[in-house]
């Protein structure tokens, strides 16, 4: 690759590559949230005997979010791998190590009392999916589980992105 080429292509790989994981990440949860439904997706605590419609996720919604983000991850090394090379699983595993750290400590949210000001405080019976994503809280250990699996996801589509190894080529002796 030359040097313009590579100015370019890394880069490109490292955008690229999360923006296909981002897009997998979306619409797989999208589809876990539209074909399990919303009480797949919520926990529902008791109180009192009655049921109430809580806003936190459910323990198997969060592992289907662990699922769902290694194998957007995937996807999205893959890419970076197969357009920018070694170069752009770098960058790309920086980005997202420190967005996903900088989420699970919850940096990068608004405060709870300004994020939920327009929050009903019971969980209407449908939906939508942006709806979920923008009023919901999720626990701790599925944050930082996010970002461990999307690590592991990216590591894992990068080497298959990278193929199998490679012969050295042969010197042939001059006669």
């Amino acid at each position: 690759m030359s040097c313009i080429g590579a100015v370019v292509r890394i880069p490109l790989g490292v955008i690229l590559g999360f923006i296909v994981m981002m897009g997998v990440l979306f619409a797989g949860l999208s589809a876990v949230m539209i074909f399990a439904g919303t009480p797949f997706c919520f926990a529902d605590d008791s109180l009192g005997g009655s049921a109430v419609r809580s806003w936190v996720a459910s323990e198997k919604f969060c592992a289907a979010i662990l699922g769902v983000m290694a194998v957007g991850a995937f996807f999205g090394g893959f890419a970076a791998m197969r357009i920018g090379g070694t170069a752009a699983i770098v960058f790309l595993t920086l980005l997202f190590g420190a967005l996903g750290t900088l989420t699970a400590m919850g940096k990068l949210q608004e405060p709870d009392a300004i994020r939920f000001k327009d929050r009903p405080t019971e969980r209407p019976e449908h939906l939508g999916p942006m709806q979920a994503a923008q009023w919901s809280e999720t626990p701790d250990w599925c944050e930082w589980g996010k970002t461990g699996a999307g690590l592991a996801g990216i590591a894992i589509g990068a080497a298959v992105g990278k193929g199998p190894p490679r012969a050295a080529k042969r010197l042939k002796p001059k006669d």
